[in-house]
């Protein structure tokens, strides 16, 4: 019975990610995606209550489903890279789904996945602050670093796409640890 659910399951989303490549979001069914899945509309219903939930089960499934399983085994940078690796076997489709905006926008629901694999980065880890500064709680330092981290996606899917996925890892942890100031020829040292 897993079998078939997970199968059916797989078909869902397969026929939503066909039809992203087709069609404008808005414009998607759940009638189109039952029809693509073999399915009748009423079976949608037992596993996702609208085509929202469906994207974000696909963030969870196609996208951080291997990152969370490398941070169960401390590989952290290991995660992140892998978020860029399946970004980029899906890239038409991503590079579509960014199209999605609003209340339940695409970047809005992958910021959230962001946010909890670093939520989980800081709970197994703790964190290191060396300042008193109020506004470095763990709630906002994972929003900086979560809407940092899709900011860095979205650019490089929609304007750079021709960087491989390890090069802009690279580029993303270079970036990460290296303050703007650090980038900077301004002729001062601080």
């Amino acid at each position: 019975m897993d079998q078939k659910r997970e199968l059916t399951k797989y078909l869902l989303l397969q026929s939503f990610k066909e039809l992203m490549l087709k069609y404008p979001f808005k414009k998607i069914t759940i009638q189109m995606i039952a029809d693509g899945a073999g399915v009748i509309r009423s079976t949608f219903y037992n596993y996702f209550k609208d085509k929202y939930e469906l994207l974000e089960y696909c963030v969870e499934d196609e996208i951080m489903s291997s990152a969370y399983e490398l941070l169960d085994i401390d590989m952290e940078l290991e995660a992140i890279k892998m978020i860029f690796v399946r970004l980029e076997k899906d890239k038409a489709f991503i590079k579509k789904a960014f199209e999605i905006t609003g209340q339940n926008s695409f970047r809005g629901i992958l910021s959230k996945a962001i946010g909890t694999m670093f939520y989980k980065m800081i709970k197994k880890h703790g964190l290191n602050i060396s300042s008193d500064v109020s506004f470095l709680t763990e709630e906002n330092i994972v929003a900086y670093y979560s809407l940092g981290l899709v900011s860095a996606i979205e650019l490089w899917l929609l304007e750079h796409d021709k960087v491989c996925a390890s090069e802009m890892f690279e580029t993303y942890i270079y970036l990460m640890s290296n303050s703007v100031l650090d980038l900077m020829d301004y002729g001062i040292n601080i």
